[in-house]
């Protein structure tokens, strides 16, 4: 029996977001570094590539301290618009 809770879909993108969030808003480095981590962990587990390629970018901006622009923003939109399509299958 599975004890793991279901996945959200939108998950990886809306953590991606928090870190985001917590950034822009002065948040302690612990709990940007904690946030990081969960958004992290979760990555591994998305199916879309393109969302995880896109949030992966996020994430290392964020690690270098680029935490403005409307670059990222524009990012974190085609991440969550992309993650709402359904997964492109094989290539034949």
């Amino acid at each position: 029996m599975d004890t793991a809770p279901a996945r959200r879909p939108t998950e990886a993108v809306d953590l991606v977001s928090r870190v985001v969030v917590l950034r822009r808003r002065g948040a302690p480095r612990v709990t940007v570094l904690a946030a990081m981590d969960q958004a992290r962990r979760s990555l591994d587990h998305e199916t879309h590539h393109a969302v995880r390629r896109t949030l992966t970018r996020i994430l290392r901006a964020l690690d270098n301290g680029l935490d403005a622009g409307p670059s990222l923003d524009a990012a974190l939109r085609l991440a969550d618009r992309d993650v709402r399509r359904p997964p492109a299958g094989p290539v034949p």
